[in-house]
């Protein structure tokens, strides 16, 4: 104990040094524990945001031109012009499959299925729909139809509501110069109820004069799994004079085959297929969310499991709950549009018959979503009304010969996940870009993980100056202060062992107040680094808002009910880092020291005199 004694006494004697060493020593401390800390943090947040983000890619093959396609419109009496897409040929989604491409998910394309559901109801009882139909009728007089004409009903074929008139006004609205009728013949018509004639041009349109106009007639736009249409010989003419016998041919069988299409397609609803929920963009930015149940799982996906997503509003309006099961009768695959943007555009196969349903099965109910409307979002990538998700593998069936329209990629029917992080995205850019597939355009959204990335990054390297300056500093500090301590104290240490000290005594002199000072400092500067931590970490990573639309997490709405959302870091320093980095410069102080003493200790005390001399 005289010895440690001794060795304070000596540290007080010398104020100017042992404070310096103190002060000095505990802001490396402190730096090294800053450095320390934010690496961490770094890390942390690295790992907390990967798990949180998805970074997705869509696919678009972009028209080669547009065109002008001039409409008449026989309200005005003139032309109006709508641009329309020209695109190349078809590019396949195998394009995607090339070397070096990293995906976590997908690519996905995906189909949308028009499927039957036998005994359950898919509106409401007040919803209104357009007023469709087919009928046979004749127009009261000799008449040229550009503009309303009346017409006698005959007959009718199909509609979506009971007709409770015999009369009703008639006009090919689009032709500028529409092919006669007569008062005596009998025409067979594809119609849709429109708005008065004149609506856009009379101050008072004619009370009674809502027009039907015509539509599509039998037509087809079924392809093959290659995408390429099928050939057939339907006419697509919406307006077709009755002759005797006509129900007889082909032309009037795809006719009646129409007819039944619709009748099937009234309680049909679509079903989306699908690899990764989180590939559909509704799913992705929240705006569709899981409100019973679950997801699909990984297995789901793999194996093909019968599950199924459906609309809490199908959900409420047919009394089902999460286990229960949906019968589902597949009829046709759509790959050219969302369920949003409405059916196929032919309705019938290539031979003018109504598709058969080639798989038919009951999907139980995984989980119940909800969903909302992004504002501005476009079409496609909204969901449609009674649309179910099911997964792609759950369709054992081939759907050959049960595509009836195939499309150019979409950004919202084409998708795939990459990792996170602008370099996988410049990555899989600079691959892309070798493949020479011209028209074909992608687009990525990881819902500002870049951004929080290049954050991030650069606190990383903030963190290693800080760090790399700390662990120098503590390094010449230690070394310079144990030189002055221990290695210029040769003639102390000769004149103790002269009056009989043992090694073992003049070791503990020599070390104990350095000892002392050191652990002091250390504790001191990882306090001060510890707190320093916290406060740089609160104000460099503070919370930052960002649009949801894109990114994953738990949807929540603000006062003008958008979705939004803010990226929460993880701000908390580790007390643990605090202790290893004071714990290593004060065994790093201990282990320098006691080498010092060790170099004095192994000399002779006549040595050690002469030297001081």
């Amino acid at each position: 104990m005289a010895a440690v004694k001794n060795s304070l006494i000596r540290l007080v004697r010398t104020p100017v040094k042992t404070a310096l060493f103190f002060l000095l020593l505990s802001f490396t401390v402190a730096l090294v524990c800053l450095g320390a800390n934010l690496r961490k943090l770094s890390a942390d947040n690295m790992a907390h945001f990967e798990q949180i983000f998805t970074t997705i890619g869509t696919v678009e093959q972009k028209p080669e031109k547009t065109m002008q396609k001039a409409v008449w419109r026989a309200d005005r009496k003139s032309y109006r012009y709508v641009s329309q897409p020209v695109y190349g040929e078809t590019v396949q989604p195998d394009v995607l499959d090339f070397e070096g491409a990293e995906y976590l998910s997908g690519p996905d394309r995906r189909a949308c299925y028009m499927a039957q559901t036998p005994g359950l109801r898919l509106r409401d009882d007040d919803r209104g729909m357009w007023h469709f139909m087919i009928v046979e009728a004749s127009p009261v007089e000799d008449c040229v139809p550009a503009d309303p004409v009346q017409m006698q009903l005959k007959r009718v074929l199909f509609s979506y509501y009971p007709i409770s008139f015999d009369k009703f006004y008639y006009c090919a609205h689009t032709e500028r110069n529409p092919e006669p009728m007569y008062a005596g013949k009998t025409y067979l018509m594809e119609l849709v109820l429109g708005l008065p004639h004149d609506w856009e041009v009379a101050e008072n349109p004619i009370a009674g004069r809502f027009e039907y106009q015509p539509v599509d007639g039998p037509c087809s736009t079924q392809a093959d799994s290659k995408g390429r249409l099928l050939p057939n010989h339907l006419s697509q003419n919406p307006v077709q004079e009755l002759v005797p016998g006509f129900y007889e041919t082909e032309e009037g069988k795809a006719w009646l085959a129409l007819c039944r299409e619709y009748e099937l397609s009234y309680d049909s609803l679509p079903v989306t297929v699908t690899n990764d929920l989180n590939l559909i963009m509704a799913f992705y930015a929240k705006e569709a969310y899981i409100s019973e149940g679950e997801a699909f799982s990984e297995e789901d996906y793999r194996q093909g499991n019968r599950v199924c997503l459906v609309p809490d509003d199908f959900a409420v309006r047919n009394k089902l709950k999460v286990g229960d099961r949906v019968h589902l009768v597949l009829r046709y695959a759509n790959y050219a549009e969302s369920a949003s943007r409405g059916g196929v555009q032919g309705r019938l196969t290539a031979e003018g018959k109504a598709y058969e349903p080639f798989e038919e099965a009951d999907w139980q109910i995984r989980g119940i979503y909800d969903h909302t409307v992004s504002p501005g979002r476009s079409l496609g990538y909204l969901l449609a009304e009674n649309e179910i998700f099911i997964p792609t593998a759950s369709i054992k069936n081939s759907n050959e010969n049960h595509i009836a329209q195939y499309g150019t990629m979409k950004g919202y029917t084409t998708a795939f996940q990459i990792p996170n992080g602008s370099e996988s995205m410049e990555t899989y850019k600079a691959l892309w870009e070798k493949q020479g597939i011209q028209n074909v355009e992608i687009t990525f959204y990881d819902g500002g993980y870049s951004k929080l990335e290049a954050g991030l990054k650069n606190m990383e390297r903030m963190s290693l100056i800080l760090l790399t300056m700390g662990i120098v500093s503590a390094a010449c500090i230690v070394v310079f202060f144990c030189h002055l301590f221990i290695a210029k104290q040769r003639r102390r240490t000769a004149i103790e062992r002269s009056l009989g000290m043992t090694k073992g005594q003049c070791g503990r002199s020599l070390l104990a107040g350095i000892v002392v000072v050191a652990l002091a400092g250390c504790i001191a500067g990882a306090v001060i680094g510890q707190i320093l931590a916290g406060s740089a970490g609160a104000a460099m990573m503070r919370p930052k808002p960002y649009d949801t639309r894109y990114s994953n997490g738990a949807p929540q709405e603000d006062e003008e009910g958008r979705v939004k959302e803010e990226a929460v870091y993880l701000t908390g320093p580790d007390w643990r880092v605090a202790a290893a980095s004071g714990g290593a410069v004060f065994l790093f102080t201990l282990s320098v020291s006691m080498a010092g003493i060790y170099v004095n200790l192994r000399q002779e005390p006549l040595a050690l005199l002469s030297e001081s001399v």
